[in-house]
């Protein structure tokens, strides 16, 4: 095996331990011990890695790409619901890759926003385009278009995860948070999509 394979698998073998690491403890609480401890040599990782923080991103990359390419758009996902449903399935299936994800969405590290920002590009625009796909099909009320419907959205989006971070922190428990987000998210979009008074 040639040594360029030999560390594309090591650095995979690296990021996939501390994808686990990161999703279960949070970015806070993960360390390196921890993910030396599951067979890989301290050395190996801060020869592939400068440290946590590199090693944070990388993962972080890893673990946007999939949930992008899980969600991605497509003439069924234009209705919520099935969104949605892709979202729990991928919940389910790849835990520990949703949940660092969604801690980076929902409660990122300070020093990192601005490459997180930078991450989560395409999964804001996959996001982004099926939201457009919903309101296209709708009926918006009077006096409000496109864009200003999705400024509106992504207002309330940010609302809502600034709640989870705040109530998050309260419990100091990282699937706490996360797992209140994913229950509440399908009921809060519908509200903002919809409102919550009847109609006359």
């Amino acid at each position: 095996m040639k040594q360029e394979e030999k560390t594309r698998l090591t650095r995979k073998k690296i990021i996939e331990a501390a994808i686990n690491e990161f999703g279960t403890k949070g970015y806070d609480k993960a360390n390196i011990n921890n993910i030396s401890g599951t067979g890989i040599a301290k050395g190996l990782i801060y020869h592939n890695f400068a440290g946590k923080d590199e090693l944070y991103i990388e993962c972080l990359k890893v673990c946007f790409e999939e949930i992008t390419n899980a969600l991605a758009c497509s003439e069924s996902i234009a209705d919520h619901s099935v969104y949605f449903e892709k979202r729990i399935a991928f919940f389910r299936e790849k835990r520990t890759v949703a949940v660092m994800a969604l801690e980076a969405l929902i409660a990122p590290p300070e020093h990192h926003i601005e490459i997180i920002s930078e991450i989560r590009k395409q999964y804001d625009e996959m996001n982004a385009q099926w939201i457009m796909k919903i309101l296209i099909k709708s009926r918006l009320r009077e006096n409000v278009g496109i864009e200003n419907a999705m400024r509106y959205l992504a207002l309330m989006q940010d609302m809502f995860n600034w709640y989870c971070a705040g109530r998050g922190a309260e419990s100091s428990e990282l699937n706490d948070m996360i797992e209140m987000h994913e229950r509440e998210l399908p009921r809060i979009f519908e509200y903002m999509l919809y409102g919550i008074l009847k109609g006359e």
